[in-house]
C-alpha cells in the first residue's frame, strides 16, 4: 500500500472526530440514519469499507498478515451494517470472510474459510485490493465534498463504486509457500502446516512460489536410481492434497508423469487425495 498508513491528509477518514462538530438542528438526520435510509447498497457499505481498510493500515503499519485484524460480524453490525451489506461487500468483491477458529493460547489467529454466505458471530471480514481502491475512492470524493462544498460532483452518485476486474477463481487465489515458517497459505488462511521434514513435497512448493503460482511446472524432483520419477511424483502430489487445515486448492499431475498442476477445490474434492 502506498505511503505511510498514519500521519497523511491523504488517508483522512470520513465521520473521523472533529474537535469542533458542526451544528445541526434536531430535525436533521445524523450520519447513521442516512447510512440507514441509503438508497444506494454502496452508500450504505461505505462505512464497513472505512472500517476494513483502516484495520488494513494498523496491519501493514506493524507488518502483520491483514487476517491478524480482520473484524468480526458483531463489530461491523455495532456501525450500522447489516448482513445485507455485508453479503454485498463480498460478492462485489471488495471484502473476504472466514469464520475464526482460534483457541485459547494460539499465537496467531486461525480461520476456515467460508464456502457460503452464511453469517455467524465467529464469521471475520477483511478488504480485498478492489475494496481498497473503493474505499481510497470514496475517501477522495468526500474530501473534495468537504473542501470544496460548491464543487459539482458526478450526478450519479456521490459514493464511488469500483468494479472489481472480471476475475477467474484462480485468480482470486494467492498461494504463498513460506519455507521458514513451514507453511502454505492461501489468501491469508493457512492450508497446509508442516511438523515434520518432508522434502519432496516442500520442493515442489518451493518451485510453484519461484515461479510465482503458474497453473502448471515440471517436475522439480531431482533423479533417484532407486524410484520410478512418475511413481514418486504421484506420491507425493497425494501427499500434497492431506491434511489440508483449509480446503481451498488441490494439487494434481498434468497427465504426463512430468509435472505438477494446481487449482481451486471444490466441493466434491475432499483433499485427501
Amino acid at each position: 500500500m502506498d505511503g505511510p498508513p498514519f500521519g497523511s491528509s491523504r488517508l483522512h477518514f470520513p465521520g473521523a472526530a472533529s474537535t469542533s462538530p458542526p451544528q445541526r438542528s434536531v430535525d436533521e438526520p445524523s450520519q447513521h440514519d442516512a447510512r440507514l435510509t441509503a438508497t444506494t447498497p454502496a452508500e450504505r457499505a461505505c462505512e464497513g469499507l472505512r472500517l476494513l481498510l483502516q484495520s488494513q493500515l494498523y496491519a501493514d503499519d506493524v507488518g502483520a498478515d491483514g487476517w491478524e485484524f480482520a473484524l468480526d460480524l458483531v463489530e461491523l453490525k455495532t456501525v450500522g451494517l447489516t448482513s445485507s451489506d455485508l453479503r454485498w461487500l463480498v460478492l462485489k468483491g471488495y471484502a473476504q470472510h472466514a469464520r475464526e477458529t482460534t483457541l485459547p493460547g494460539d499465537a496467531q489467529r486461525s480461520f476456515r474459510p467460508s464456502k457460503s454466505l452464511t453469517l455467524s458471530k465467529r464469521t471475520c471480514f477483511v478488504i480485498t485490493d478492489a475494496g481498497i481502491e473503493a474505499a481510497r475512492q470514496w475517501i477522495a470524493a468526500d474530501e473534495i465534498s468537504r473542501t470544496q462544498p460548491t464543487a459539482r460532483l458526478p450526478a450519479a452518485s456521490p459514493t464511488p463504486v469500483v468494479a472489481p476486474v472480471p476475475e477467474t477463481p484462480r485468480s482470486r487465489m494467492a498461494p504463498h509457500w513460506d519455507s521458514d515458517l513451514q507453511e502454505l497459505r492461501v489468501n491469508g488462511l493457512i492450508v497446509k502446516r508442516f511438523k515434520v521434514p518432508a522434502p519432496n513435497q516442500e520442493m515442489i512448493l518451493a518451485a510453484f512460489e519461484e515461479e510465482h503460482w503458474p497453473a502448471r511446472i515440471d517436475d522439480p524432483l531431482p533423479p533417484h536410481p532407486d524410484q520410478d520419477p512418475k511413481r514418486r511424483l504421484h506420491d507425493t502430489i497425494v501427499s500434497l492434497n492431506r491434511n489440508h487445515k483449509s480446503h481451498m486448492i488441490r494439487f494434481m499431475g498434468d497427465g504426463s508423469g512430468q509435472g505438477v498442476r494446481w487449482s481451486v477445490a471444490t466441493d466434491q474434492d475432499d483433499g485427501t487425495s
